[in-house]
């Protein structure tokens, strides 16, 4: 379902997981199901991202499943797809009434269809919803409830055995919230996007990346702008050698936001990008990331100037100890026509350690750790030091 590195360095997330399952239950001609089920326990230092924490004991349990037609070595058919779903219950176990109110049930359904004739021609569809339900900044305040659908469309051309490639997509968001205190931040996205790439070695591509967004938002007196961010890049892509795989890219972007709003400007409509993977042997990864761009902020201004630095790192010991550490360090300036936000700037770090022992393949045992941290320059922003540490036992198949 898609595995980028910015993506794994948010903090969090399990060294195993579903597709990890050894197995697998045969359905029929083709079709698969990998499932599996975790549960874990620990201490949260911080229920409600405060400047005053409030700990408590905290439970977690995860079933999940997915089901595609891939073999067991994971080559998928000319016709190909992938359902997956996950359900993440929380329970606190300490802590007074308004502690234990935050438990919550937060699911997660993605799918992918893929149609492809000898890499040359290849249409994909996906879509993937996710609702999460987390504390409030403050005790006593409803809990942020947000749904969140993701829908994308792709054409991928590949002619003459793929050195040159074309690449169409389209991609729908919508952002939804339940809480009143939030639904301002309503809002839907639609992104048209093209990308031309030509492989002038047998792993690395030049590119060309071109999309133009329009962001709507669904509350008429939020306040709030819409806008039609466009971005264009260049770069280059794919393996340099066999063990490093890069990313590097630099363009322009800007958010044209209607009636009077705020937009990027100067080193604001720079955009850049230099990811690095390097893989040291078939069980160790790791990776190392920059990106600066503006991106839209539904709740604050119209935008923020992101500066991120992340990382990734995965490790498997000895064909038992599967390892994964990653991190991420955000700076975000925030611009808008609203005085009180005028110069406010946040710095957010968001990272995870885990470690599992595989027992008989099926079953494991292990540790994680996350930390999210927020500091702002504003009286607008908040300030928070979160830690969770918990113990978890799980099977996979």
């Amino acid at each position: 379902m898609g595995d980028s590195l910015a993506g794994r360095s948010y903090g969090g997330g399990p060294a195993m997981g579903t597709a990890n399952g050894p197995f697998g239950v045969k359905l029929g001609e083709g079709s698969l199901l990998h499932a599996s089920l975790g549960a874990d326990i620990g201490y949260d230092s911080n229920v409600f991202y405060s400047s005053q924490p409030i700990s408590a004991t905290v439970a977690h349990v995860t079933p999940a499943a997915d089901i595609s037609n891939a073999s067991r070595d994971g080559t998928p058919d000319a016709v190909y797809y992938d359902l997956a779903a996950s359900l993440v219950y929380r329970e606190y176990l300490s802590g007074g009434d308004e502690v234990r109110a935050q438990r919550a049930f937060n699911p997660t359904v993605a799918g992918l269809l893929r149609f492809s004739s000898k890499q040359t021609l290849s249409l994909s569809l996906s879509d993937s919803f996710t609702r999460t339900e987390d504390p409030p900044y403050e005790e006593g305040l409803a809990a942020i409830a947000h749904d969140r659908n993701v829908g994308s469309l792709q054409l991928k051309i590949a002619p003459g055995g793929g050195r040159v490639q074309v690449l169409l997509g389209f991609t729908n968001i919508l952002d939804l919230y339940e809480t009143d205190l939030y639904k301002t931040g309503n809002n839907m996205t639609n992104t048209g996007t093209l990308d031309l790439s030509w492989r002038w070695l047998p792993k690395t591509a030049l590119f060309v990346q071109v999309s133009q967004g329009a962001v709507t938002y669904l509350e008429s007196k939020s306040g709030n702008v819409a806008s039609y961010p466009f971005n264009a890049t260049a770069g280059l892509r794919g393996l340099l050698t066999q063990k490093l795989a890069l990313r590097l890219a630099a363009g322009y972007g800007y958010g044209f936001y209607a009636s009077g709003g705020a937009n990027p400007s100067g080193f604001g409509d720079v955009i850049l990008i230099g990811e690095f993977n390097y893989i040291m042997s078939m069980t160790s990864q790791a990776g190392l990331g920059y990106t600066h761009q503006f991106q839209n902020s539904p709740f604050v201004g119209n935008f923020y100037n992101l500066d991120a630095v992340y990382g990734a790192l995965r490790e498997l010991i000895g064909g038992r100890v599967a390892v994964s550490a990653n991190g991420r360090f955000e700076n975000r300036a925030y611009y808008g026509t609203e005085a009180a936000i005028q110069g406010r700037t946040d710095k957010i770090v968001t990272a995870g350690l885990t470690a599992d022992y595989m027992i008989q393949r099926v079953f494991y045992l292990g540790v994680g750790y996350t930390l999210s941290y927020a500091s702002t320059n504003n009286a607008t922003g908040v300030d928070y030091t979160k830690h969770v540490v918990v113990g978890r036992l799980g099977v996979l198949y």
